[in-house]
């Protein structure tokens, strides 16, 4: 489980696929032998909003592999070496949360759309993809590349959000430009009250 909360990014080394694996190297200070607290094997880690799972660290690099699923329903298999992600480690019990529960399970890609400055502002426009319309509205939350954020305007194919300057320099959200993927996770409470509420609804006259 995460926050949303990104405190470092990351740059891919290598991306390795052949016929039946896939191997994501990410280099970070977080797995430096010399961090305080540093990440290793075994941990999850929440890559661009993906939850991963460490299977090697060496030196300044982890080492994760990437299912076929998660290639196929995440942006993590177009990853080339050189590009940022946004990292994040999972939560430990007593810590404070200060963004929403993020599970690191990805429910869609969508494209940026459209980038405006608004004085000290920043709103992002991202393509909404029909399957995920229900659980997006106006003042919810859902994760941007794993970053936790509120929902400003929702219309039928699209939604904005509005962010700080500090959120822009210190996530990927710097590097975004018209046409840019991006996982999207949406609130997973909203999520379980759709599966709560459906036998009700179906019954319902």
């Amino acid at each position: 489980m995460f926050s949303g909360i990104i405190r470092e990014t990351g740059e891919i080394v290598e991306l390795q696929i052949s016929s039946d694996s896939a191997r994501l190297e990410v280099r970070a200070r977080m797995f430096a032998p010399d961090a305080e607290d540093a990440a290793g094997a075994g941990e999850s880690v929440a890559v661009s909003g993906v939850c991963l799972t460490v299977t090697d660290v060496k030196d300044s690099s982890a080492y994760f592999d990437l299912a076929s699923e998660t290639r196929r329903a995440t942006t993590l298999g177009l990853l080339q070496a050189g590009a940022e992600v946004n990292l994040e480690r999972s939560l430990r019990f007593g810590e404070r949360l200060d963004g929403h529960l993020v599970q690191g399970h990805v429910d869609a890609v969508a494209n940026v759309r459209e980038i405006e400055v608004q004085e000290n502002t920043y709103r992002f426009v991202f393509s909404m993809p029909g399957a995920i319309a229900q659980f997006v509205a106006p003042k919810g939350s859902i994760a941007v590349d794993g970053v936790s954020l509120t929902v400003g305007e929702v219309t039928e194919d699209s939604f904005s959000v509005y962010i700080i300057p500090y959120t822009r320099q210190e996530t990927v959200f710097r590097n975004y430009t018209a046409g840019t993927r991006v996982n999207l996770e949406t609130d997973c409470i909203a999520r379980y009250l759709k599966q709560l509420a459906a036998p009700y609804i179906e019954r319902s006259p």
